[in-house]
């Protein structure tokens, strides 16, 4: 039978011995970023985790609303102790992304691509959304990675046209335990190589990016537009686009896939 409900139980006992060793089911909360990183200001919040299959407050980038029914989704927050390694923080959310593909592929049976800097996508639809967040502590920098992942919505729930959900790409319900500890597990993989060998963790990401070697608009913080190639995701974790000749590399932004008629 599957299950609608992650139990806590198990995954702390699937995830023993990995750096994730407090696993926090709750039935309902605004925002589980929002609750580590409240947390961080007062404790050492590194190695745990928070979910929820209800957020009622979620957050995406630039203080977007990230929406889904109740038991629609699953929403994941996990906590990293950082220390003063700033300079590399962009990583984080591009390798919770890796861990997204990875895990839905080994739950669900398909083939997730990422679309730089933080949306994982099944047939250019996103079915993902990531928010990373650095916060100062007592014992030093935490950075707080969270996920939200679409799993049983319906085509009537979607929040925009552009969304899909695991349940609509399988036809089916996935474990949603199987997915907190493959997403978990294959995020603490991936952080062994952060920030010391980022240029594994650039190929890896070159390798299930959908956004290198499309034509994208890239509208940057400043809100100016650019059109060209995406040509690759250097070692800073950041995109670089082809404009006509010229080389624009942007560390944030908005990345838009064109079609060949764009």
């Amino acid at each position: 039978m599957t299950d609608h409900t992650v139990d806590p139980l198990v995954l702390t006992e699937r995830l023993s011995g990995t750096r994730w060793h407090t696993i926090e089911v709750v039935g309902s909360t605004g925002s589980t970023n929002a609750d580590l990183v409240a947390r961080a200001a007062v404790g050492d919040v590194a190695g745990t985790v928070r979910m929820t299959t209800d957020q009622t407050a979620g957050r995406g980038r630039h203080t977007r609303v990230w929406e889904a029914p109740a038991g629609g989704q699953l929403a994941m927050s996990a906590a990293v102790r950082v220390g003063d390694r700033t300079e590399d923080l962009g990583w984080l959310s591009l390798i919770a992304g890796l861990a997204a593909v990875t895990a839905i592929e080994g739950v669900a049976g398909v083939r997730p691509t990422l679309k730089w800097p933080n949306d994982v996508l099944i047939d250019d639809r996103k079915v993902a959304g990531i928010l990373s967040e650095f916060t100062t502590a007592p014992g030093g920098g935490i950075a707080v990675i969270g996920i939200g992942i679409n799993t049983s919505m319906t085509p009537e729930q979607l929040p925009v046209p552009t969304a899909t959900s695991l349940a609509i790409v399988t036809g089916t319900e996935v474990s949603l335990t199987d997915l907190a500890d493959a997403f978990l597990r294959a995020l603490a993989d991936l952080l062994e190589s952060w920030p010391d060998d980022v240029t594994r963790l650039a190929e890896i990401y070159r390798d299930r990016s959908d956004t290198v070697g499309r034509r994208v608009r890239l509208t940057l913080p400043d809100d100016e537009e650019v059109i060209g190639t995406a040509i690759g995701v250097d070692t800073a974790g950041r995109i670089v686009v082809d404009a006509d000749g010229r080389e624009v590399v942007a560390s944030a932004g908005d990345v838009t896939h064109l079609r060949a008629a764009d």
